[in-house]
């Protein structure tokens, strides 16, 4: 009966999903048999919802594969033109600009909500399937299968809520109660079963926890593609966990044991992150504006292998879509992004931060034009993940290390990803004079390398500047970020109902129980 759920869910238009796949929905849709769909009766068929798209995709994006979450970091700014002309009220994804100038609400909350709709409760439904599917139809042969696949779901669940709860409530704070109300960690598989109450942070963390333990024990080594987690990305997933939960030691705990384990399948370093210094353009004569322009045409990245658009490449630990940003539609990589990089040495500036045309539009006869800027071109060139990559899990451990008092191997590790990204033809790639660093100074070389290696637009960085805000009076520590439009400066507190997200409106209505009130603030992004 359940597999035939995980049909229906998949057949029903987006109202009648909210409906029936996670708000207990309509008796009448439970007896209907798809036609031409596959309703899983054995336990190999449920691991290919483990890589359906709906698992996979749509996490914390829009409908243009965009996220309002990038606005309110600090990698993006706007200009003065796309503000003016490009972002108007009607514009498709105008919470993009009313996030950039912290303008609540940033949705209509009348409308429903991308993130929490397409994103995290259409995945969770479809893992929820397969952990109570595959026990629903395993037998002797299937019962190991059936438990990897049980183990995988558990531990993508416990991601998504994980990274859910921090955007629709705060961070874990070791210092504090951590009572505030969050989202429903929903684990039932059928729509007919109501919403459980509204999770605290704290609440969350901990089921959160109960899914990862239970899928290291029975989660495999090795997977046949990164969307389902194997065993050293849920050991990464607990190093994840520990960061946020500001558990040091068991950070690098976990970090070690996943790395570790990286190096045991993957036999090298050089089978885990690429070679930058390796990384070429091939030229498109026949490209619109031609080479030697003062517009930089680069069409044909190429590697070590050709895999780099791939969603499996050998960077890829646990895949899940990542929006892509710093090209203009979203925004343009911000003064302070461009700043981190060395332009001289950092072959991610080199490669992948281009010149190209800005933002322009004619408005009766006048034209508006930001002219040639630079856009970072690395999220189109390469697969990105909002997952977990292993040059990320190599820098979790580093900072592990570092905040465990232990320099020399948080320099180490923090060289041994600059290997692999710094021009080698300039002399030794380590970072300069990283021994006569104090343990602050160290720690936070290790955190603009962080910023540097992670996709521009994603909710990580988000989710990195409200955890690191509980480092009170480190020089990495902000409390307040400000966006500027040409001469205006907007800015709001990280510790604030701006870097929070509101349930919406069409979601209470259906979750009574959890007494929360419908936001009737007036919507007016702009």
């Amino acid at each position: 009966m359940k597999a035939k759920l995980l049909t229906i869910s998949l057949m029903l238009g987006q109202q009648d999903r909210k409906m029936v796949g996670l708000f207990m929905g309509c008796h009448d849709f439970l007896d209907v048999k798809p036609v031409g769909k596959l309703i899983p009766t054995e336990v190999e068929e449920f691991e290919n919802i483990l890589n359906n798209t709906y698992t996979v995709d749509w996490y914390y994006m829009d409908n243009n594969k965009g996220t309002l979450l990038a606005s309110l970091g600090d990698n993006l700014q706007i200009s003065e033109n796309s503000a003016n002309y490009n972002y108007t009220a009607t514009h498709p994804n105008i919470n993009r600009y009313a996030a950039y100038t912290f303008k609540l609400p940033y949705g209509n909350p009348e409308k429903p909500d991308y993130f929490w709709e397409w994103g995290t409760y259409r995945a969770v439904g479809l893992l929820n399937n397969v952990i109570d599917g595959v026990n629903d139809v395993k037998n002797e042969k299937t019962a190991k299968l059936a438990e990897e696949l049980s183990a995988q779901a558990r531990a993508a669940r416990a991601w998504s809520y994980l990274t859910m709860a921090m955007i629709y409530g705060p961070v874990y704070d070791p210092a504090g109660a951590n009572d505030t109300k969050t989202i429903p960690y929903r684990t039932a598989a059928s729509p007919t079963e109501a919403n459980p109450a509204l999770s605290t942070t704290a609440e969350v963390f901990g089921l959160a926890k109960a899914d990862i333990d239970f899928a290291l024990k029975s989660v495999p080594d090795n997977v046949n593609h990164p969307a389902r987690m194997n065993r050293c990305a849920v050991q990464t997933l607990m190093a994840y966990y520990y960061m946020f939960a500001r558990d040091f030691g068991k950070m690098l705990e976990y970090a070690d044991m996943a790395w570790t384990s990286a190096l045991a399948q993957q036999g090298s370093v050089d089978n885990l992150i690429y070679n930058y210094n390796d990384f070429y353009y091939e030229p498109d004569p026949e490209a619109s504006p031609s080479p030697g322009t003062d517009v930089e045409v680069s069409l044909d990245l190429k590697g070590q292998d050709d895999y780099l658009g791939q969603t499996y490449h050998r960077e890829m630990l646990f895949y899940r879509v990542a929006p892509s940003g710093g090209m203009g539609s979203s925004g343009y990589p911000s003064v302070e992004f461009i700043s981190l990089f060395d332009k001289n040495t950092d072959l991610r500036y080199r490669l992948f931060m281009l010149k190209d045309l800005g933002y322009a539009t004619t408005v009766g006869d006048t034209k508006y034009d930001d002219g040639i800027v630079l856009q970072y071109y690395r999220d189109v060139k390469i697969k990105m993940t909002q997952g977990f990559s292993y040059p990320e899990l190599l820098l979790m451990r580093a900072e592990a290390y570092a905040r465990n008092s232990r320099k020399t191997e948080a320099l180490s590790d923090l060289n041994t990803l600059r290997k692999y990204r710094y021009d080698n033809t300039q002399g030794s790639t380590d970072l300069p004079n990283g021994a006569a660093l104090t343990e602050d100074q160290l720690l936070e070389e290790i955190l603009k390398e962080r910023r540097r290696e992670l996709p521009i637009a994603t909710f990580q960085r988000v989710l990195d500047l409200k955890r690191l805000a509980l480092d009170n009076g480190k020089p990495w520590c902000k409390t307040t970020i400000e966006h500027k439009i040409g001469t205006q400066t907007y800015s709001a507190s990280i510790n604030s109902e701006y870097y929070v997200l509101p349930i919406p409106n069409n979601i209470i209505k259906y979750n009574p129980q959890w007494g929360l009130p419908l936001d009737t603030r007036p919507y007016n992004p702009k």
